[in-house]
């Protein structure tokens, strides 16, 4: 094993190598881009795992858990070379104007700043490409940057960054202090904290999520459509587990309780008591262990839909044929990409006949970070803007109640829920998922499980695990020892002692 870890770490040094000169020579493609969709892009970030997947044609994909990537037509790639008018606007770097141009609107409609005060930067890219891109920019230090985007499985890479060049300011540099939080949801003010516990970015989104699932499937072959009734065939793992045997033996083979493996792994990661690395250390604890045997149960059974990669076209019919009952879905994936393109959109067959519960456990999937850039020089304007979508609830509110995003203010949340002014969402036949998001919300917890490591752990367990599934990887033991190669070739500095 020793040896294996030198070998390993030579290899990884090469292929950091190939990535700086990657990183300089222009975009990298993602391994899902369906362009049926534009709004969800790769906010799937670790909580959103943003593993990009290895495909295999006859295997099950690493399952991108990166969302789609943004079609660049609709946000042009934005010149890493050309400088910005700094002095005049505040500049946001982002991957794509998914999220930004609604948050202008909003922000400007409700204030008396106008849209020709700020620079959005858009880089048109996937969330998982955009550090590469940011850092190009970033380099010329005549390159304006106020905010920067960022998502939660590489998000330490810039609030760990203190330099001038591409790091990032705490908040109380501009004006927040410890006691502004209180109102955000516990596990987004965490995942915006450095190593050294100092804030650094806040998300306006709590990107907690449910299961849905297809009611005239739930009724034809469970006997039940109401999303209480439901939840109760799937409140754990073993009903889950029970009721994807029943739909399987209801419907012949035919359907799927639901579509991907990378799909559940990324909520039954989030019942992980432990952080992957401790004391430098890599650590597999229970919950992940596990998954494993739970993972190849639920695909040698056909539980899950085979060869099925997260985000192709495939993926997104499977909502149309029958081949799934369902999705695990965060909360941007409630607007007008993610299920409704499974649903096959407004006029799509199974448009409206959607349902959604909390499912076997509490998850958030994905979600997008403010930071302010060390070099920023508009300070009051960018506290003024972040505050505005997080810590300011009437504005949280109105960007909720705009946007249908299930926003970090908890009080936002339950005003808009008491309010009763929101319909619910068409495509859950105006089902308000509101309330359901908020069930989910209350019981997320991240404290002290963040490590700056976890996209690239989290993701070598998917890839190792479903290896194991199709076969190239013999029984549990064979599968960890996959794992810990995978993570030793790409962070070699690790102490792997405890898998000697």
């Amino acid at each position: 094993m020793k040896s294996m870890k030198k070998t390993l770490a030579m290899v990884a040094a090469v292929a950091m190598a190939g990535t700086v000169f990657a990183a300089c020579g222009g975009s990298s493609s993602s391994s899902s881009t369906p362009a049926s969709t534009t709004e969800a892009t790769t906010k799937a970030a670790e909580g959103g795992d943003t593993t990009e997947a290895t495909e295999a044609t006859e295997a099950p994909a690493a399952d991108a858990t990166e969302a789609p990537a943004a079609d660049a037509t609709e946000a042009p790639a934005a010149d890493a070379g050309a400088s910005t008018d700094g002095a005049s606007k505040l500049t946001v770097l982002c991957w794509n104007t998914d999220d930004i141009n609604p948050m202008l609107k909003c922000f400007c409609e409700n204030t008396d700043h106008t849209e020709d005060e700020f620079d959005a930067h858009s880089f048109g890219v996937a969330g998982g490409q955009a550090a590469e891109t940011y850092d190009a920019y970033l380099s010329d230090a005549s390159n304006d940057a106020d905010i920067i985007f960022v998502e939660a499985d590489w998000a330490l890479k810039y609030i760990n960054d203190d330099s001038a060049e591409t790091g990032t300011k705490p908040l109380n540099d501009i004006g927040f202090s410890d006691g502004d939080y209180g109102d955000l949801r516990p596990y987004t003010v965490e995942i915006g904290k450095s190593s050294s516990g100092v804030q650094k970015g806040l998300s306006w989104q709590a990107a907690a999520g449910g299961f849905c699932y297809r009611e005239d499937l739930a009724e034809k072959y469970l006997g039940i459509t109401d999303p209480d009734a439901f939840q109760e065939k799937v409140s754990d793992w073993d009903k889950f587990k029970a009721t994807a045997a029943e739909v399987k033996e209801a419907s012949g083979g035919k359907t799927a309780l639901t579509a991907t493996l990378g799909g559940i792994w990324q909520v039954f990661s989030a019942g992980r008591s432990t952080p992957w690395v401790v004391d430098n250390k890599l650590v597999l604890d229970d919950t992940a262990k596990n998954y494993i045997s739970f993972a190849k149960e639920m695909y040698d059974n056909g539980y899950v839909i085979k060869d099925q990669a997260q985000w192709n076209d495939t993926w997104y019919a499977a909502g149309q044929d029958d081949t799934t009952m369902g999705y695990f879905v965060s909360t941007w994936g409630f607007g007008d990409a993610i299920l409704t393109s499974a649903a096959g959109g407004p006029d799509g067959a199974t448009y409206g006949k959607w349902k959604v519960c909390v499912g076997p456990q509490a998850f958030f999937w994905g979600g997008t970070w403010m930071t302010v850039a060390n070099r920023c020089d508009n300070p009051e304007l960018v506290k003024e803007f972040m505050s505005f979508f997080t810590t300011n609830t009437e504005g949280a509110q109105k960007y909720a109640e705009m946007q249908g995003e299930f926003v970090s203010n908890k009080k936002a949340m339950e005003n808009v829920i008491a309010a009763g002014e929101y319909k619910g969402n068409p495509v859950l036949g105006g089902q308000n998922q509101f309330e359901v998001l908020n069930v989910t919300a209350d019981k997320i917890d991240m404290t002290g499980a963040i490590t700056p490591y976890d996209s690239s752990i989290k993701g070598a367990f998917n890839d190792a695990v479903n290896a194991y599934c199709v076969g190239e990887d013999a029984d549990v033991d064979a599968t960890i020892q996959d794992w810990v190669d995978r993570v030793a070739a790409a962070l070699p500095t690790l102490d792997y002692s405890n898998f000697d």
